[in-house]
């Protein structure tokens, strides 16, 4: 593994997680698929506890800020855990899905998908190996990666106005919306957990 690529499990950090579908694929352009992740935090949240504080699931990746910290706890949950476990059952899942629908389609709903589905079973995972885990360490830093996760899919080109795309926790600030998912944090700083 290249020595440039490590994380930083420090106490107190947050963390902005960038996870790439592989071969930049659109496996969440399903809504179904993009349930399954928001599951898989949900997941995070109960299994491991952690403060999930913002989100955008993306057609091709995800981004999660989240502080790996179980409530009272000021030893930091090893990303490398959160991150197995997070891909790990979108993984999991995320497969199963695929498969139903291949079995009620016959195709999948791109023909890179397909080549995907149809190729070497070694090569059928849905992650890329690794993902980009960044620090944040200041209020600053952390509300432009949230504003960053929510304007994604605006950026993107997906939709006109932010608040159109359900699969972000910007209507869950803006509205108290949580029918996707409920977030933990409360807008202070330093995090209390």
């Amino acid at each position: 593994m290249p020595s440039r690529l490590s994380r930083q499990d420090e106490p107190g950090d947050t963390h902005f997680w960038t996870i790439s579908c592989r071969r930049r694929l659109a496996f969440f352009h399903d809504d179904a698929l993009k349930r399954i992740v928001a599951d898989s935090m949900q997941n995070l949240q109960n299994q491991f506890r952690v403060c999930l504080i913002a989100y955008v699931i993306m057609p091709d990746h995800v981004h999660i800020i989240l502080y790996p910290h179980a409530p009272n706890d000021g030893n930091p949950i090893p990303i490398s855990t959160l991150l197995h476990a997070f891909k790990k059952y979108v993984g999991f899942y995320g497969k199963k899905q695929l498969r139903e629908v291949w079995r009620v389609q016959g195709k999948l709903w791109s023909e890179p998908l397909n080549a995907w589905a149809n190729g070497p079973r070694n090569e059928q995972t849905i992650w890329t190996t690794r993902g980009h885990d960044f620090n944040v360490r200041s209020h600053r830093s952390l509300l432009r990666r949230i504003d960053y996760c929510h304007k994604n899919p605006l950026t993107k080109g997906l939709v006109d106005r932010v608040e159109d795309w359900a699969w972000s926790s910007y209507r869950y600030y803006e509205d108290g919306d949580d029918s996707i998912l409920k977030m933990n944090w409360d807008g202070s700083w330093p995090i209390i957990w």
